[in-house]
């Protein structure tokens, strides 16, 4: 009886304050989403008189934007995937041809202060330590295998291809011992030992990967290598977008390769010679790794799916020449291809991305299967997949 009670007397007392305002449109309790429609400009502050006031900089400035801005639908992009590259290893040694490097998912100016207690903890003292070039450069060592040689390491630091990633490649160089100290260090393209060269990866991927904290960074660090980015989506007003790397030629062909094969893209022909890839996209393909799951359907008895089993019908021939030769699109990234157009328009499935130089850098560009451009949102959204598994 004593519950029923004091819940019926809660029961009155809500009603009676809903009653009296404290909800409602004009109550106390009231949805405030909209109060921002009801804010107003108000005149610069006065200054009294004889007091001098300070002009303040705009904090959040909104930059200029010449010319016309293509205004399209506002599509709300998908959550990363799963299966993006970056995974949940901290430290990885990445390898390509016969050149190593550590890769740390943290960003640069977090693992610098760690690099400089590793070497610390390990005895070698720095020579040269350049944040703004994200450089390290040890000073002389002596092995003992070696007594009639001295040596040297350079750790160089980099922003990685994927957001707060860092890059660590090492350099070694080995002189007579008797190399005067005054005489300018000529740093090889290749370690001059690739065997010591691999010592100090391995030893400092270790230290890296046991340095488990990850929470101090240096302020001095924040601009290492200038703030310069590897990897940006590009996407100039009113031209198509596209994916600016700041990479060699051989690695982004290999990074852009990885990409092709992860996730929902699937490689189907390929020649490094034109530089040109021919793919398919199908967003199932990263929603479940199960041969038996809710999209077994979807796939042949192999285990491969039927737009792949389709795409992988065609030859790199067959792409070319599917391609429309007579279509005046620029920037012509099919121009100089041989074997392209000539054949009838064939329902091809899949896009063909294009990986060129240009100004010293390498860019990716994505057209359909006829070789033309794609809708500004169809292409941003394609060229991010690839973006976010690059290597």
């Amino acid at each position: 009886m004593t519950k029923f009670t004091a819940g019926a007397v809660l029961c009155v007392a809500v009603t009676a304050l809903s009653g009296c305002g404290i909800f409602g449109k004009n109550g106390y309790f009231r949805d405030r989403g909209d109060d921002y429609q009801l804010a107003d400009s108000l005149p610069p502050l006065q200054m009294p008189a004889g007091v001098t006031s300070k002009n303040q900089e705009e904090l959040y400035e909104v930059p200029q934007i010449s010319g016309e801005v293509e205004r399209g639908e506002f599509v709300v992009p998908r959550p990363q995937a799963l299966s993006v590259n970056v995974g949940l290893d901290r430290v990885k040694i990445q390898k390509l041809g016969n050149r190593r490097w550590v890769l740390v998912n943290q960003p640069p100016d977090e693992v610098w202060p760690q690099l400089h207690y590793f070497l610390r903890t390990t005895g070698m003292q720095l020579a040269m330590s350049d944040a703004g070039a994200g450089t390290m450069e040890t000073t002389w060592l002596t092995f003992g295998e070696n007594p009639e040689t001295k040596d040297k390491y350079r750790l160089q630091v980099e922003s990685g291809v994927q957001p707060d990633t860092t890059e660590i490649h090492v350099r070694h160089l080995s002189v007579p011992l008797d190399t005067p100290a005054s005489v300018a260090v000529n740093w090889p393209a290749q370690s001059t030992s690739p065997e010591r060269e691999g010592w100090m990866i391995d030893e400092m991927s270790n230290a890296l990967a046991a340095e488990s904290s990850g929470a101090a960074a240096s302020l001095v660090a924040q601009a290492i290598g200038g703030g310069k980015v590897k990897v940006q989506v590009m996407e100039p007003a009113g031209k198509e977008p596209f994916i600016a790397l700041d990479l060699a030629m051989t690695r982004a062909w290999a990074t852009v390769a990885h990409a092709l094969n992860t996730g929902a893209y699937r490689i189907h022909q390929e020649d490094s010679e034109l530089g040109l890839f021919y793919v398919t996209y199908d967003a199932d393909r990263e929603l479940s790794e199960d041969e038996d799951g809710w999209f077994s359907s979807w796939r042949s008895d192999k285990g491969e799916d039927k737009l792949a089993k389709t795409a992988n019908a065609y030859s790199l021939q067959q792409v070319l020449a599917n391609i429309d030769a007579t279509a005046s699109v620029e920037p012509a990234l099919f121009a100089s291809m041989a074997g392209v157009g000539g054949a009838p328009n064939a329902d091809i499935p899949g896009y063909l991305i294009v990986l060129r130089t240009v100004d010293n850098a390498a860019e990716v560009r994505i057209r359909n299967a006829r070789g033309l451009p794609l809708s500004r949102t169809r292409a941003s959204e394609l060229l991010m997949a690839i973006r976010q598994n690059l290597i």
